[in-house]
Formats: structure tokens, sequence, C-alpha cells
């Protein structure tokens, strides 16, 4: 408890020590039944700017198949008792049950951050307390949002999506820490269920280098090398092109990626426009 409680204490501190709570959260992993292969580090990508995002990377070469991570499903931070299953839905049923799953897992996240020190996954939660809000464009000022809705898509939600689907169906009020946990809930959430360190993988579909197992699986999730990675180099995944992520393809690409985790992916770009999918670069 008192490991707990000096954790915490973290929070009050600036964000350049954001990298002792994730160690923190690292050590809790490998003392909770999972494990982080020591051959890998998790780090800025800039060493020298304190604000730069995390990222995986292999301190030593990893060869293909050898297992990088594994998270049980007892850390997952996760509301599948009460989720909707949407193995069968589709279309508009699929949209609203899966706006329905996020508002639950958001309810979650803010019961368990308001817990802190108590929380059963308080080490995430403190790890979680160091993301900055407003990085998604919906929490952008005024003026940055009307430009992005001059440029994006025809019916595009990629601004507005907060207040169509969450706000005005009383999911959430305009309180900035209900926002606030929608947008975690939302960047770094898989279906119905949070996953620490999982979640650090970055995302680039021209790098994939990683293959995992279903989150699903009783044991949880195990992610391996897809191929040799070299030392030094950085350890990505794919947030649209997964195993678990089913369909995405007509619904899911470049804009979404921006609108829902609030970085514009490098190509290859998929922009979506009236269910065709248009590709650019290689």
């Amino acid at each position: 408890m008192k490991a707990i409680k000096s954790l915490f204490c973290l929070l009050l501190a600036k964000i350049t020590q954001a990298d002792e709570v994730v160690q923190s959260m690292i050590d809790w992993v490998n003392s909770n039944g999972g494990s982080l292969n020591e051959k890998v580090e998790i780090r800025r990508l800039d060493d020298s700017d304190s604000s730069s995002p995390m990222g995986v990377f292999a301190k030593e070469r990893l060869e293909e198949d050898e297992i990088i991570m594994h998270i049980p499903t007892s850390l997952y931070l996760n509301v599948w008792d009460e989720a909707i299953n949407m193995d069968e839905l589709e279309g508009v049923e699929a949209f609203e049950a899966n706006n329905s799953n996020l508002c639950k897992l958001t309810h979650k996240l803010a019961k368990e951050m308001k817990l802190g020190e108590k929380s059963q996954f308080a080490p995430y939660i403190a790890y979680l307390h160091t993301q900055r809000e407003g990085q998604l464009p919906a929490l952008w000022v005024d003026e940055a949002r009307d430009m992005i809705r001059k440029i994006s898509q025809p019916k595009s939600q990629i601004v507005d999506w907060i207040q169509d689907n969450f706000q005005s169906k009383g999911c959430i009020s305009e309180d900035p820490f209900e926002v606030h946990m929608l947008a975690l809930v939302l960047q770094r959430s898989f279906d119905a269920a949070m996953i620490p360190l999982w979640d650090m993988v970055n995302h680039d579909n021209g790098r994939i280098n990683t293959k995992n197992t279903s989150i699903y699986s009783k044991k949880g999730i195990e992610v391996m090398a897809s191929r040799v990675i070299d030392e030094g180099e950085e350890i990505f995944a794919s947030y649209d092109l997964c195993l678990d992520c089913f369909d995405v393809e007509d619904y899911w690409g470049t804009q979404e990626v921006l609108k829902d985790v609030g970085f514009v992916e490098p190509y290859p770009h998929r922009w979506i426009e009236y269910n065709k999918v248009k590709q650019s670069g290689t």
C-alpha cells in the first residue's frame, strides 16, 4: 500500500516523471501474472523531449515468434459482463451497441480514476492520470474544429461525435472530467476493455512487426514478434488491421484514426467515402 501511495504522489509532479509511473506499471504487470520481455523497453520517442509520446522499443534483437508481452485478462479494465455482444450486429445496430459499450467503459474508468490508489488497477490508473486532455479533434479549440469540418469527408463526425453520440444521449455531461474519460476510452480501449502496456504499442500499418493472440483468449493477450526485430527498432501494431478488429475496412481509415486516436497515421493511408476505400501511398 505504501508503494501505491508513493506512486500516486507522482501525479502531483510534472509530466517528466511519467517515466517512473510507467516503470511502476510494468512492475505491477510482471508481479500479477503478466510479463514484458526484458529485451524490451517503454520510453519516449524523443528522449530529449519530456513531452514526447511513449513507444515500445527493442533493447536487444528479438527473434521471430519471440514473446514481447503477456497481459492476463485479470489486468484488463473491462465491462465484458455488461457489454452488448456485437458478433452478429451490423449497421446502425452495431454502431449503437458499440457506443453503448464505450459509454459503460467510460463510467467504469471514471469510477476507477476516482478510487485512485484504492483501485485494483492503481498503477495503470496512475499512468492514465499522466495523459493530457484535448488530444482528439473533438476537443480542440473552436477555430481548429471549424477548419477540420471544412476539410473532412462529407458526413464525417470527426469533431462532433462527442455531442452527437454521447452527450445528447445522456452518457456524459459537459463536465471536463467526464469528457476526458470518454476520450481516454476511445483512444485506448479494445472493444469493451482497456489493456495495460498493450495500449502503448504504437500504430503504423506500413511497419507492423508484431502479431498477437485474441484479447479474448482465456490466458489473456500474448504479443509476439512477427519477424526479427533489431535492437533499437520500435515495435508496432495496427489499430485497424488486427485480429480482433473484425470488418472495419468500410468505415475506419486515416480520418477515423485522427478522430479516435488523435494523430494522422503514417502512409499508407486509407480514406473512407461512401463505403469505398481509397488508398494512398505505399
